[in-house]
């Protein structure tokens, strides 16, 4: 789901039929938003694009003293 009254992606559902069912949801609350948000197909990467590039992260420990 998208609101282009602000130009970025607010949700994202594994599909449409969900999308489209939070949207109606979200319509019926707030009508005015009518033509702000919209549902929007996201393409799925190709197998080799998700694939992490970089090295892992040190975790860092959290320290009641701080």
């Amino acid at each position: 789901m998208v609101d282009r009254f602000v130009d970025q992606m607010i949700e994202y559902y594994g599909s449409r039929e969900q999308a489209e069912r939070a949207l109606r949801a979200v319509l019926e609350d707030e009508p005015k938003w009518a033509g702000m948000i919209e549902v929007v197909a996201v393409p799925q990467p190709a197998e080799r694009d998700w694939r992490p590039r970089g090295r892992y992260a040190a975790r860092f420990r959290c320290s009641a003293n701080s």
